[in-house]
């Protein structure tokens, strides 16, 4: 075999290796640029607990509720009434010769106490309120984490598929010149070399279609973890393929009841309003009133006493808020029921959705991988022994670049499934 025609075959029997090569580990801004800062997952979950805004939101809550206590602490219901009077009294009419006159002063305070536990009443409403509050944190941070597990994977399988187009753009750019040389030699033709660039022109397009796919990634990453836009971002190796699940569907729908924040939420909520029940209850027995009096009449006329009143709950016995917490607990009930019902489907539909994606990802990477690049391998001997042509070798090639893609998308979708399936469970 002559040396031309034995330098195209080294490069497409590289080719076909290269396209099944594993992926360099992921960089931020394509082969060309410096390292940037090192993000490990890990990390990325930390720095977006900090910054997530649905977290940030959830805590504030969190400090609203807490402060309500600072109310529901006070010992008196309501602050102290003083009231006093004072003026000229005479007494006698005026034509008698034995008046009595001088000033007439009365001073009254009064206070009123609590009797039922109301107080403590009120302590329990905040504390159960609390825990909601704090239960609403976690929904946040376990919201946070899925989607930043997601943006952090995607991110990697994206620059994955930067770093195969990259590769193939390469080897089409060397094919290219190695063509080109054997047309200039007379021993390929013309349609050979036009070939040779479309496919060229076809692999750099599929490049900038990644490097547009790994920015996008990568701003959804930074947004999500609270960087800058123009930061440089390493991450951690290509992602491998999660691991598989010893659970049965059963045992992750009971995990999914016992785990999820969400429904421990509304399952707290339901609490905080039996304690507000509770509250309204106990604010309907009457709270008394102290009250002592200091009246003055006349010289030597001292009146000093006290007394207690008492309201009558005959009108007002909290009838309109008890029947408005009844229904809000009813109502929360069937919240409850209706949010298991959707746990129980959504993890019932990640299970379903991760098996697929785990069996078709299994198959690519077992069968289709490996027959593509023996397929290549194949071509590129039959093209040298002169039974194919340049055009077949392409389209086999071309073939072998798309089942690579096609194995790095499904991995991606096992991972979202898992992601998922994680997340549906209240895995943390």
């Amino acid at each position: 075999m002559s040396r031309r025609l034995r330098v195209p075959m080294i490069l497409f029997l590289s080719a076909g290796a290269a396209a099944f090569a594993p992926a360099s580990p992921a960089r931020a801004d394509g082969p060309a640029t410096a390292a940037g800062r090192h993000l490990t997952l890990d990390e990325a979950l930390r720095l977006a607990e900090e910054t997530s805004p649905l977290v940030r939101r959830a805590r504030a809550e969190r400090e609203v509720v807490a402060a309500r206590d600072v109310g529901a602490s006070v010992w008196f219901p309501t602050n102290p009434v003083i009231g006093g009077g004072a003026g000229p009294r005479r007494e006698g009419p005026p034509s008698s010769v034995i008046t009595e006159k001088g000033v007439q002063y009365f001073a009254h305070a009064e206070q009123t106490v609590e009797i039922g536990g109301q107080r403590s009443a009120r302590r329990e409403v905040v504390s159960r309120a609390r825990r909601t509050a704090e239960l609403r944190v976690a929904v946040a941070r376990a919201e946070t984490r899925a989607r930043v597990r997601a943006a952090y994977v995607g991110t990697q399988l994206a620059l994955a598929r930067v770093d195969a187009a990259t590769q193939r753009e390469a080897l089409v750019t060397k094919l290219l010149e190695a063509v080109s040389a054997r047309v200039a030699s007379g021993a390929s033709s013309n349609v050979d070399l036009e070939l040779a660039r479309l496919e060229r022109g076809s692999a750099a397009r599929a490049r900038v279609d990644a490097t547009l796919a790994a920015a996008d990634a990568l701003a959804r990453l930074r947004l999500l973890v609270g960087m800058t836009p123009a930061q440089k971002l390493e991450l951690d190796a290509k992602a491998a393929v999660p691991a598989t699940r010893a659970e049965a569907l059963p045992t992750l729908l009971g995990r999914a009841q016992a785990q999820r924040a969400e429904l421990a939420a509304l399952a707290s909520g339901i609490d905080e309003i039996d304690a507000d029940i509770t509250r309204l209850h106990r604010e309907a027995i009457p709270s008394p009133t102290l009250f002592a009096d200091l009246q003055r009449d006349l010289p030597g006329q001292f009146f000093i006493g006290g007394g207690v009143a008492i309201p009558i709950p005959v009108w007002r016995r909290q009838q309109g808020e008890l029947a408005i917490a009844r229904a809000d607990r009813t109502r929360v009930l069937e919240e409850r029921t209706l949010v298991e019902r959707d746990v129980a489907l959504e993890v019932e539909r990640a299970f379903q959705s991760e098996a697929a994606q785990r069996e078709m990802t299994q198959l690519l990477d077992r069968e289709v991988l490996p027959a593509a690049d023996a397929a290549v391998t194949l071509m590129t001997e039959g093209w040298r022994a002169g039974k194919f042509d340049l055009f077949r070798l392409l389209q086999t090639s071309r073939d072998a670049s798309e089942a690579r893609r096609l194995y790095l998308e499904t991995l991606g979708l096992l991972w979202e499934s898992s992601i998922a399936l994680d997340r549906a469970v209240g895995a943390p």
